[in-house]
């Protein structure tokens, strides 16, 4: 089976929920080719063939989402887009693809329509009806935009694969639910990876993933650190220093569960796969969402429904409100840690998105079989 996955390249989130379908593709078989830009393209370049393609902008820089800034940045994404499709449809013919796989990237939707196409996103449609109904608050532009995307997968029958913290039913509302995404979880225990990775005692990590966003907060973080009586290890490729007395920064890591397992809880933005990661090993998070960015809002909203994280929501902290955060965070590791405990939530959506894949492939073909024309 011939399979393109093109993927978005904001942060690495997405990536690595592609990399655990994608692995369990190969056990059957799989060739894989990536498309894709930013982050995604330099995670994947080493594990299969890639085709870099362009992406939308967004202005990151201003530590919170804003859909107007982000559709004026835009004006040019038609042109990228006409790119993209050449790029894309030289591919296609090249590599003749069983199956695409979308991971955000819309344009592959409204390609190859005679190809089983797959969308994979963790917008949950229905814990947004639920967020917007409780706190009066909803996100019409965002919602909107996905509410299109998922439209067309829908049009064209390419299932919708929704990762979600939430329990629903499989095939609820048209929508292919499954259970989070994941890579696959450390097998040593806490105290061997603290001797693995040279580790005197349990830190705190502080990782925010792959995309610019926070990184003025991510600055005043590091500045309140000394004054803080914990060991801290920063992972972030956009924000970069020197260790020094309780800081130790590190780069983006492939081993990053081991040091999450051996960890006393993370510091992080509200990214789904971060969380998922953060529930599957039961670790507390201090969570700062991007403002105004949907599908940060919907996360953060599920942790603080279940009290195992807390959520800051503001857009600007000084050092003292900082210093006070983290603190007020580490005395509430202990009971975050038991209402972690009490979530029973199942890590193989790899395993069922792969399932989903494979299944319709199945269908597919045995529909072809009964629509060839007998030999006479």
């Amino acid at each position: 089976m011939r399979v393109v996955s093109v993927i978005t390249g904001i942060g690495y989130g997405h990536s690595i929920r592609e990399a655990a379908i994608l692995k369990e593709l190969e056990k059957n078989g799989a060739e894989i080719i990536v498309a894709s830009y930013g982050n995604a393209l330099e995670y994947f370049r080493h594990t299969y063939t890639t085709l870099e393609i362009e992406g939308p902008k967004f202005p990151e820089r201003n530590s919170r989402f804003s859909t107007m800034k982000t559709i004026m940045m835009n004006l040019k994404l038609p042109i990228v887009y006409a790119r993209n499709y050449l790029k894309l449809k030289r591919l296609f013919k090249a590599f003749n693809p069983d199956i695409i796989i979308c991971d955000f990237e819309p344009l592959p939707l409204y390609m190859e329509r005679k190809k089983p196409h797959f969308l994979v996103f963790n917008f949950d449609p229905l814990q947004y009806k639920e967020y917007v109904k409780e706190n009066k608050k909803s996100y019409w532009a965002q919602s909107k935009y996905v509410s299109l995307i998922y439209n067309r997968a829908r049009k064209i029958s390419a299932p919708i694969i929704i990762p979600s913290f939430e329990k629903h039913s499989t095939h609820s509302k048209g929508y292919n639910f499954i259970n989070p995404i994941i890579r696959k979880l450390p097998k040593l225990s806490e105290k061997e990876l603290l001797q693995k990775l040279n580790l005197k005692k349990p830190p705190i990590l502080i990782m925010f993933g792959g995309s610019h966003f926070s990184t003025e907060l991510l600055y005043k973080i590091q500045e309140a650190l000394p004054e803080i009586e914990e060991e801290f290890i920063v992972f972030t490729y956009n924000l970069s220093g020197e260790s020094y007395s309780n800081v130790t920064f590190l780069p983006f890591k492939e081993n990053f569960l081991e040091y999450l397992k051996a960890s006393k809880g993370v510091i992080t933005q509200a990214g789904h796969c971060t969380i998922s990661e953060c529930i599957a090993l039961k670790k507390p998070s201090l969570l700062f969402p991007i403002p105004n960015f949907i599908e940060q809002e919907l996360n953060a909203y599920y942790t603080k429904k279940q009290k195992i994280s807390i959520v800051e929501d503001k857009k600007d902290f000084t050092k003292k409100e900082l210093i006070s955060i983290i603190e007020k965070f580490i005395t509430a590791i202990p009971e975050l840690e038991k209402n972690l405990e009490k979530i029973n939530l199942e890590i193989n959506g790899a395993e069922q998105a792969a399932a989903i894949i494979n299944k319709s492939i199945l269908e597919k073909q045995e529909q072809d079989k009964q629509h060839k024309p007998r030999e006479s």
